[in-house]
């Protein structure tokens, strides 16, 4: 490598300095742009940290039959069951049946077919009320 002493103001000084202030400032805007997108990401509450999710009052009249009608559960799932499989969701002792046959929420993770599933607060919801004894209060 050579190096060759330029004149102050010459074509070449300027070229080699409009290269150095390119260089330097794709380098700052890689620098900024690493610093502040590194710590762009989503993350859900309720994932990292559980709130938001009551499981420990749920009841029958007041949590699961407003679920089951509000996410149109009933649609497909009330009597006669000539769709959901024969599942019957639209009275209390056919969803005690499913409870004591451990089928009531064995398939909430991917119900309704037609609507959004059932959010993973909801299932818990349905499992806890499962779980504690599947009163009908």
């Amino acid at each position: 490598m050579r190096f060759v002493w330029l004149k102050s103001g010459s074509r070449q000084e300027i070229h080699i300095t409009n290269i150095v202030m390119k260089t330097m400032s794709l380098f700052l805007f890689l620098m900024f742009f690493v610093l502040t997108m590194g710590g762009c990401y989503y993350d859900v509450e309720e994932e990292l940290y559980g709130v938001g999710c009551e499981t420990s009052n749920v009841t029958y009249s007041g949590t699961v039959v407003p679920m089951l009608e509000s996410n149109g559960c009933l649609s497909c799932h009330a009597a006669p069951a000539t769709a959901g499989q024969g599942v019957v969701l639209d009275n209390y002792e056919s969803i005690l049946s499913l409870v004591q046959q451990n089928r009531f929420v064995s398939g909430a993770d991917r119900m309704p077919s037609s609507s959004p599933v059932l959010s993973d607060c909801d299932i818990n919801k349905l499992k806890a009320w499962a779980d504690a004894g599947a009163s009908n209060n």
